[in-house]
């Protein structure tokens, strides 16, 4: 990675889970174009609010090449981990966490457009594409597979290399460290880590581009962007997405949504408060708070309606007997010790007694008489 890894540029911290892909981007040409937000609106998912500049909205396209792609547990392979990659962004915020959002990705690697719309839910379309750059000049086509939906042209560099003072433009454009997705109809946000972006300013000849007018978004010559800037690239750690419904302001905190009216629910956080460890970052709520049901109500279909605790751990939801062993892992060192004894039961047998347990529970242990246990 860079030897400046540094957070001091960063608007907010990144997760404390370790990061899960290990990448370069490279040779990389912005070019952008305002745009009427109403035209723009419809092409984002619910939730997401437009982000503006001097009340202006924008869309970035950027033809750059991903290099050396690999999980952290792996290396980069030969013909897999190198390859042309165009995008069209916009500026998208969400709780006052500022990032970018893609209209369409599209990647000379077949893999990659397999692989991370399941993972992710990120729109990769597979196209043939190119990037080359000798000297100050870059040269970059793409051409989807499927529809005649063209990207080309050529990218002449010119100025010195600067980075974007504080509440400039190119600020807005470039400083953004998360993206958010539209993953099965739930939205979702990832995190990327990288340097603060250094930069020129370009001018571009673009030969074709079918591929943004596609999207109707009202630009009036899609071969002339308005501003155009070239960077040399980064390397960038990106994590795992999670869902992008929060509570609070801390994004490493994990929290453990309960049944409010049931005494087994009580006698659980109660025995967990005693006996977590010190650098436990664990909040609860009431199933029935509206923190609570705002966050379930963003999980995946399978979540929603049933009858169980929810553990919101790193960003990923889990319920039933998958919330509960992980609650292990917030206790004491003897109590973690039994979590990978649990694993040992099958899933369906864990999740048969959680049901029976739940089933019974108010008639085997007393209601509370008020919400007793800790909401912070």
């Amino acid at each position: 990675m860079d030897g400046d890894l540094s957070t001091d540029h960063l608007p907010f911290p990144m997760p404390s889970r370790k990061y899960t892909l290990s990448q370069e981007w490279r040779n990389l040409t912005f070019m952008h174009w305002e745009v009427d937000p109403e035209k723009l609106r419809p092409h984002l998912p619910h939730g997401l609010e437009i982000d503006t500049y001097d009340g202006k909205a924008y869309i970035g396209v950027v033809p750059f090449l991903m290099k050396n792609v690999r999980p952290t547990w792996f290396f980069s392979t030969p013909f897999v981990s190198t390859f042309p990659e165009f995008n069209i962004r916009t500026y998208v915020k969400k709780d006052g966490i500022a990032g970018v959002f893609f209209l369409t990705l599209e990647a000379y690697s077949m893999v990659t457009c397999s692989y991370a719309p399941k993972a992710y839910g990120l729109p990769y379309r597979y196209a043939k594409g190119s990037i080359a750059k000798q000297g100050d000049r870059v040269s970059w086509k793409s051409s989807r597979a499927s529809g005649n939906m063209v990207l080309s042209g050529t990218t002449q560099v010119i100025g010195e290399t600067v980075q974007a003072s504080h509440g400039s433009l190119e600020e807005f454009l470039f400083e953004r460290y998360s993206l958010y997705t539209d993953k099965q109809g739930k939205l979702m946000r990832g995190y990327t880590h990288h340097k603060k972006w250094d930069f020129q300013n370009a001018e571009v000849d673009v030969v074709e581009n079918s591929l943004t007018e596609h999207f109707d978004l009202g630009i009036e010559n899609c071969l002339r962007p308005e501003y155009v800037h070239y960077s040399d690239g980064v390397r960038v750690r990106t994590y795992s997405i999670e869902i992008a419904e929060r509570i609070g302001n801390d994004i490493n905190r994990d929290f453990l949504f309960l049944d409010g009216d049931c005494g087994l629910c009580h006698r659980l956080a109660t025995f967990m408060d005693k006996r977590m460890t010190k650098n436990a970052n664990l909040g609860y709520r009431p199933n029935s708070s509206e923190d609570a049901k705002r966050v379930i109500a963003s999980m995946p279909d399978k979540f929603i309606n049933s009858d169980t605790v929810y553990l919101i751990r790193k960003g990923k939801p889990f319920m039933k007997s998958s919330a509960a062993i992980r609650c292990l892992l917030y206790m004491r060192w003897y109590y973690r010790m039994l979590y990978p004894i649990c694993w040992l039961v099958p899933l369906p047998a864990r999740n048969l007694a959680y049901s029976i347990v739940a089933r019974f529970r108010h008639k085997i242990f007393k209601k509370p008489s008020v919400c007793s246990f800790r909401v912070d």
